[in-house]
């Protein structure tokens, strides 16, 4: 029998695999869309991929919302309860994805005027965005099959899954390039996702029995609509408000600076954005174990498993925040050749950014694994709001830095402290939180006292590369001692030598 430490490890070890390829294809598809697109139509192409996220939304938080529900029932696949659960969900994921593809294709016409965009490019932004919204909503359409993969644990799959068809998808975007079809590429790309994967976890799921049998099924029933579409509303506000701060920043930046601020804004913030899927992962794979542990009742286990996972999320903040502190700027230099500049104070918000998003998406987290969003339902909404009050007139005065820090300050005054409290009453105390963010605080202003001095120094390359390297393991040594508790050390090591 495979345990939960089992399933968790190998998920977190496929998952950094795939952030590794993305990583990978990160770094050669920008330098080859920007070899043959320049900055302007790359910037229009990351403006078309923030507006396919918002129409993600009409999804409603359904995904989520069946991912959780099946948990409650999947150690009885065959009882009828669990069939009707994936039946009626598959029901509404179809509408919603034909109401996505119909909604991107009327908006296409509006979207060239509603954001500036060139005559010149307006036509391939129309087209290229009718393309990209198709295809999620197809996506959306066929979600109801990989339901089970996160309710039976098996993120190993989905990571797998991603890694093909980046690859795949790095293939045919080459292609693309090289045949002359310019920023359709870019949309093409996602065409192996789309098709590929609804087939490949209809075969996994079916070879595992993670469906019921022949007869199994029971039916969509309305009750069971309503009890998903309760949890999948609140999905659907936390969902809105992280799409105002998230999607938002490039469309006020391509709108109230012009392209060339989008773009600069889309490559700078890659290696963030990695960085957040890379200490997210180990919330994300041990989301369902612990949604497991709470369903069978046992909260003293959960509450420490959590604590856990919350030491462990902080101590790879740290080390990603080092590694933007130190090394972004180069990093971005080198990757575009210099066409995309950058500054270390972009660089320092990106990397308190991270640490804070990280804690607070462990606090939020919690109440997806219990299966009661409503105490945090309109957190990131109000973040959200927030926002939009602080980014548009910084942005008229500092560009993108005063995009970035409109966004550090409404985490931190709304969802911060917000999830912080609402979940302190879930545990008998919150000494633990305390005790992680005065080391990363302590660690964190070392480094940029660091940063500031290599910056100032202006290192050759190499040498900087070097440094920044010695620097980020002399702060992992650290952050093992300071930031993760003496008995979870000794519990990673224990786990580390079974596996």
């Amino acid at each position: 029998m495979v345990t939960r430490s089992k399933r968790f490890a190998s998920g977190v070890i496929t998952a950094y695999g795939a952030i590794l390829v993305n990583v990978f294809y990160t770094l050669l598809s920008v330098r080859l869309a920007l070899h043959y697109l320049g900055k302007e139509q790359f910037g229009l192409w990351a403006l078309a991929l923030q507006i396919s996220g918002y129409m993600g939304l009409l999804e409603i938080g359904m995904s989520s919302a069946i991912s959780r529900f099946l948990a409650d029932h999947k150690d009885d696949v065959n009882g009828g309860e669990y069939g009707s659960m994936l039946l009626t969900g598959g029901i509404v994921f179809v509408l919603q994805g034909g109401i996505i593809a119909i909604a991107g294709a009327l908006f296409s016409f509006a979207a060239p005027a509603l954001f500036h965009i060139p005559t010149a490019l307006a036509s391939d932004f129309r087209w290229v965005l009718v393309i990209i919204t198709s295809l999620t909503g197809f996506s959306i359409a066929t979600r109801s099959l990989g339901g089970p993969l996160w309710a039976f644990q098996r993120m190993d799959i989905t990571n797998l899954l991603a890694i093909m068809t980046l690859v795949v998808g790095y293939g045919v975007l080459w292609l693309g390039f090289r045949a002359g079809y310019g920023i359709y590429s870019l949309a093409y790309a996602g065409i192996p996702t789309a098709i590929l994967s609804p087939v490949i976890i209809y075969i996994v799921c079916s070879r595992n029995g993670y469906y019921p049998a022949r007869g199994s099924w029971g039916r969509p029933q309305w009750g069971l609509f309503k009890k998903l579409f309760s949890f999948g509303k609140d999905v659907l506000l936390m969902s809105t408000g992280s799409q105002l701060v998230n999607a938002s920043q490039i469309m006020i930046l391509s709108r109230l600076a012009g392209l060339d601020a989008a773009a600069s804004f889309s490559v700078g913030t890659k290696f963030y954005a990695m960085g957040q899927q890379f200490v997210g992962k180990v919330l994300e794979n041990s989301g369902p174990a612990l949604t497991e542990i709470f369903v069978r009742g046992d909260r003293m286990r959960f509450n420490e498993r959590f604590w856990n996972v919350v030491s462990v999320t902080a101590f790879l903040a740290t080390i990603g925040a080092t590694g933007l502190m130190m090394g972004n700027q180069t990093l971005i230099s080198l990757w575009t050749s210099g066409v995309i500049h950058w500054s270390l104070g972009a660089d320092v918000i990106l990397a308190a950014l991270l640490i804070v998003t990280s804690l607070s998406r462990c606090f939020v987290g919690i109440f997806g694994m219990i299966g009661d969003l409503r105490p945090v339902r309109y957190i990131y909404f109000l973040e959200g709001c927030l926002f939009i009050l602080l980014a548009l007139p910084a942005v008229r005065h500092f560009g993108v830095i005063g995009v970035l820090a409109a966004s550090l300050v409404a985490h931190l005054l709304v969802t911060m402290v917000i999830s912080v409290r609402v979940s302190s009453t879930w545990f008998d105390s919150m000494r633990p939180l305390v005790h992680i963010i005065w080391s990363i605080l302590v660690i964190t202003l070392v480094v940029l006292v660091a940063a500031i001095a290599v910056t100032l120094s202006h290192p050759p390359v190499l040498l900087d590369i070097i440094l920044t390297l010695v620097i980020i393991l002399c702060v992992s040594a650290a952050a093992w001692l300071i930031v993760l508790p003496h008995k979870m050390r000794s519990s990673i090591i224990l786990k580390i030598n079974k596996l």
